[in-house]
């Protein structure tokens, strides 16, 4: 077996894939890359790749996989590469390599009807408006037409979460192998073909509930597999620790009690009275919410002052839970519904007392209050240990990687956060000219972000670059009320001078609908938080400037956040220099990319925080960032932007 020989066969400038991808120019980065994840398969060795925007990964790393792999899963970070891998890359590898390989895109459950759950939901007639009453018409007629079940065949299937959440099922609802209708089962018949593939696509979430086997009506989720290739790996530590981690909330109380009465009306037994012992469940379900009344967001709970208040309140629910789980176990001639439901309530209970057993160690016990909903959380404060066993065990490689995985070159922050001991790390520089095509710009005088005007300046800072550059303009914020705060202001500057630039806000509509109205407008301006940051991609001179409004360090009195910083001072470590800054450099890797997305792309960078230039930590930082031009002349970006 010559790697070598194979890799450069598929790269070279009249190799395979320049048969079949129009324009195809030759990287040396891409074809190295794909040289080392070869390696890495052949060997089953975990490699960790970071490549730089252009490096064209994808095929990188699915050629090598294709050509040395078996069983190969590609787990995504967000459903829009998914979709791109399955529909567009793949097809155009297996062009390229003439092999009939094939292929199968996996979804959660949440994306297939459930038979079982839309005749409970039929027959208990729960929509009273127009609208969601014909929607869900459409999902019933699709029982009889639709070949895969995926809600996403009507149209706004996504728009109503209540019509939606009736008509798929749950891990908590899922009836498993005794369900009735385990014949016509979507999802099973979705796993069926994942099962006989030897690609499947799938998104992070789905990989890791494959971890939950044990807890799964159908057993292995995803086939085994001897390639597992993650891309848009800087996701992953969130994800797992999300996965890893259990939750309760008053939602699924709520769900539970509905589907207890359901399990009950079904029984034909008159004289069993279980009116007493559910009334009590729903009692106890009340009294946990009233105990954070007056409380509204995300707290850790071992500090707060109602701590005492709400262990009483889950004790009281634990004790209703009890009765309630022992008054169904003693029916005789119990149905499946309610022994459903008698193991979700035992699941629930053995979570709540984990929940206030200060002894439980190793997570961070925290809450969060939104509206009429509670939901309780137990964070693991490390995955590293959790993952390290399940990607040591068994033959099997495994591949990550993203743009954004380094700290200043040093891939060790992320390796060591997943558990990768064993692990190689390598990078490629992205192969545009960012020295020639893009500006980093740092405004002089500005005050430091927790000055009373540090909104306004950057408003102030930018509104020249914006108007240079007529619109064609991202400006990404670290909260959504400096969001807010910029669209109005920018609203005002606009009026005042009389400039019709639209100004488009997160919020005002889909993700996916206000990315189309920015391309569409070319003279935009897109304002947006968190979610903005990453997964947007505008090519081309309709996207020329970008702004951030400060360094993006996380908040330090959020539960997680404020748990992982108690961790690692009792390690003696500095948390701000081990763990909130090398955060920060990744997700600020993030929003500078959206910049520079192809190789003609020019345009520039706005990075308002003075701290990136004065203090000591903002070396780090900015020796991350790609190797733009940096200036803090104004001018020089005026002139730059009006060129482009």
């Amino acid at each position: 077996m010559d790697i070598a020989e194979d890799i450069d066969r598929v790269f070279n400038p009249e190799g395979l894939l320049s048969s079949v991808v129009i324009d195809y120019k030759y990287r040396q980065e891409q074809c190295d890359m794909a040289k080392a994840v070869s390696h890495a398969i052949v060997n089953k060795t975990p490699l960790v790749c970071e490549a730089g925007t252009g490096t064209g990964k994808t095929f990188a790393y699915l050629i090598p996989a294709f050509y040395y792999g078996q069983k190969i899963i590609v787990a995504t970070g967000t459903k829009t590469l998914q979709d791109q891998l399955f529909d567009k890359d793949i097809q155009t590898v297996r062009k390229a390599l003439k092999l009939p390989i094939t292929v199968a895109k996996l979804k959660g459950r949440a994306n297939y009807l459930c038979h079982h759950q839309i005749e409970k939901t039929r027959s208990e007639r729960v929509f009273t408006s127009v609208r969601d009453v014909e929607m869900f018409r459409q999902f019933e007629q699709m029982l009889e037409t639709s070949t895969t079940g995926d809600i996403s065949e009507v149209e706004g299937g996504a728009g109503s979460s209540s019509v939606r959440a009736s008509v798929v099922s749950t891990r908590d609802n899922c009836l498993g192998s005794d369900c009735p209708y385990i014949g016509d089962c979507f999802v099973l018949k979705a796993r069926k073909q994942a099962l006989a593939a030897e690609v499947v696509v799938v998104n992070h979430h789905l990989f890791f509930a494959d971890l939950a086997l044990k807890k799964d009506g159908f057993g292995e989720l995803l086939p085994e597999c001897d390639v597992v290739i993650f891309d848009e790996a800087h996701q992953i530590s969130d994800v797992a620790t999300n996965f890893f981690g259990e939750s309760f909330s008053t939602n699924q109380t709520n769900e539970l009690l509905r589907d207890i009465r359901y399990g009950i009306a079904l029984l034909d037994v008159d004289e069993l009275d279980l009116d007493k012992p559910v009334a009590a469940f729903e009692k106890g379900v009340r009294e946990l919410r009233l105990s954070f009344e007056g409380i509204s967001g995300r707290f850790e709970f071992s500090s707060h002052l109602k701590k005492t208040q709400l262990i009483d309140a889950v004790q009281s629910l634990l004790d209703s839970m009890n009765q309630l789980a022992k008054a169904l176990s003693e029916i005789g001639q119990i149905n499946l519904e309610l022994q459903t439901c008698i193991e979700r309530l035992n699941d629930l209970a053995l979570f709540l007392r984990s929940w206030i057993d200060i002894d439980v160690t190793g997570y961070i016990r925290w809450f969060e209050v939104m509206g009429q909903a509670v939901r309780l959380h137990r964070t693991p404060i490390d995955v590293a240990d959790i993952l390290n066993p399940i990607i040591e065990e068994g033959e099997r490689s495994w591949i990550f990687t993203s743009a954004t995985l380094s700290i200043s070159g040093d891939g060790s922050y992320f390796t060591s956060q997943l558990g990768l001991s064993t692990s190689s790390f390598r990078s490629w520089e992205s192969p545009f000219d960012y020295s020639s095509n893009s500006l980093l710009y740092v405004p002089r005088n500005m005050p430091l972000p927790a000055h009373r005007d540090y909104h306004e300046s950057v408003i102030d800072a930018s509104i020249d670059a914006v108007i240079a550059a007529n619109g064609r303009c991202m400006m990404l914020f670290t909260s959504l009320s400096a969001m807010r705060f910029a669209r109005d202001k920018l609203n005002e500057k606009f009026q005042d001078r009389d400039i019709d630039i639209p100004i488009l806000l997160q919020g005002d509509g889909a993700k996916y609908e206000l990315l189309n109205r920015f391309k569409s407008l070319k003279n935009a301006v897109l304002i947006g938080s968190h979610s903005f940051w990453e997964g947007v991609d505008v090519r081309g001179d309709g996207l020329v400037l970008v702004v951030i409004d400060k360094l993006p360090f996380s908040v330090p009195d959020d539960p997680i956040t404020a748990g992982r910083i108690e961790h690692l001072r009792s390690m003696d470590k500095n948390p701000f220099m081990d763990y909130q800054v090398p955060e920060a450099i990744i997700l600020l890797k993030q929003g500078a990319g959206r910049l520079i997305r192809d190789e003609d792309d020019k345009g520039v960078l706005i990075i308002c925080d003075p701290r990136l230039l004065t203090k000591p930590y903002g070396r780090k930082i900015w020796q991350s960032l790609p190797p733009m031009r940096r200036t803090q002349e104004s001018e020089e970006v005026l002139q730059f932007l009006r060129s482009v």
